[in-house]
C-alpha cells in the first residue's frame, strides 16, 4: 500500500495541489493519503474501491476522501475516464468548517464509515471545470492569489454537495430542467422573465410548463416571480438603492405589481420589510457634504 504525504504534494503556500486525469484506462495502486481530497468524475466511468467496499461511479459523482480512507480506481477498459482531482490539508478543512458552522455537518463526513459523495448535473460540471481553468491562469508566483480562490472554490463545493440546506431541486429532474433551473437562477437571466426562459430551454412552452409544475410544483411564472422577489428581498436588506430601482433590476416594470407580488410574498410592504431587516455597519448622522 502506497501513502501519499501532505510534505511531498502540496504547496503549503497555496494549500493545493489540482490535476486533471485524462487517461484512466487500467487499475491504479492501493493508496491512502494524510491529506483530504475531493475528485469529480468529468467523463466516462469507474470502479471506486473504497474502505474494503466496491463502487461504480459514473460522470457527475463527486466525492469527499478523507485521510482516513483506504481507496483506489479501477476501470473495466471499455471506455477511458476523465478525474478532476484538488488535494488540500487538515488546516484548510478546519479552517472551512469554521467558517462555515453549522451549515456543515462536519461530524457525518468526518467520521461516516463509508465517504460523502453527491451526483452533480453535467451544467455543474462544466462550472466547476471552468472554475479551476481559471485558478490554472493564476501566475505560479502569486501563492496568495491562488490560496484564495481555491479556498473560495472549495467553500462552493462544500456548500452545494455537503452542507445539510434543503434540496432545492428533486433528484428526479431531468438533467436539462436541472441546467435550466442553475441558469434561470443567474439574475440577468430572471429579470427578463419568461421569452428568457423560453429561449433557454429549447423546448415548448406546453412541455416547459408540464415540467416545471412537475418537478418545482409553479407555474413559470410563479417561479420566475419567486426568484425575483428573494433577489428584490436581499437588496432591501443589504444595499441602499431606491425601491423603484430595485423593483427595475429584478425585472418588475410596473412599481405598483411590485408591491402587490412583495406583500403577497412576505407579508409587508418593501419599506418595512427594509426598515425590519436591513442592518448598517456604517451609520451616517448627517447629510454627507458633496466634494468639491
Amino acid at each position: 500500500m502506497i501513502q501519499l504525504l501532505e510534505k511531498y504534494l502540496i504547496d503549503p503556500e497555496t494549500d493545493i495541489h489540482y490535476a486533471y486525469h485524462k487517461s484512466i484506462k487500467n487499475i491504479t495502486d492501493i493508496h491512502w493519503h494524510d491529506f483530504f481530497e475531493i475528485f469529480l468524475i468529468t467523463k466516462g466511468s469507474l470502479y471506486h474501491f473504497i474502505n474494503g467496499k466496491k463502487e461504480w461511479l459514473e460522470a457527475g459523482f463527486l466525492c469527499f476522501i478523507r485521510p482516513s480512507d483506504v481507496h483506489y480506481y479501477g476501470n473495466d477498459r471499455t471506455q477511458p475516464c476523465e478525474l478532476l482531482n484538488l488535494a488540500f490539508p487538515q488546516r484548510t478543512v478546519e479552517a472551512l468548517f469554521e467558517y462555515l458552522g453549522d451549515g456543515l455537518e462536519a461530524d457525518d463526513l468526518l467520521a461516516a464509515e463509508m465517504p460523502s459523495c453527491k451526483v452533480i448535473s453535467p451544467y455543474q460540471i462544466e462550472i466547476l471545470k471552468d472554475k479551476i481553468q481559471e485558478i490554472t491562469f493564476i501566475p505560479s508566483a502569486h501563492k496568495r492569489h491562488i490560496k484564495a480562490e481555491v479556498r473560495a472554490l472549495l467553500a462552493e463545493i462544500f456548500i452545494l454537495c455537503f452542507s445539510n440546506r434543503p434540496e432545492t431541486t428533486p433528484s428526479s429532474m431531468p438533467n436539462w430542467l436541472e441546467e435550466l433551473a442553475d441558469e434561470m437562477r443567474n439574475k440577468d437571466n430572471f429579470a427578463q422573465g419568461l421569452p428568457r426562459l423560453y429561449e433557454l430551454s429549447g423546448k415548448s412552452p406546453e412541455h416547459l410548463t408540464r415540467m416545471i409544475k412537475k418537478h418545482l410544483g409553479k407555474t413559470p411564472t410563479e417561479w420566475i416571480n419567486e426568484m425575483r422577489l428573494q433577489y428584490a428581498a436581499n437588496l432591501l436588506s443589504h444595499t441602499d438603492e431606491a425601491i423603484v430601482t430595485i423593483s427595475l433590476e429584478a425585472g418588475f416594470e410596473n412599481l405598483s405589481h411590485f408591491y402587490h407580488r412583495f406583500k403577497d410574498r412576505f407579508h409587508v410592504t418593501p419599506a418595512k420589510f427594509r426598515k425590519e431587516n436591513r442592518k448598517i455597519a456604517i451609520p451616517i448622522s448627517k447629510p454627507l457634504i458633496p466634494m468639491l
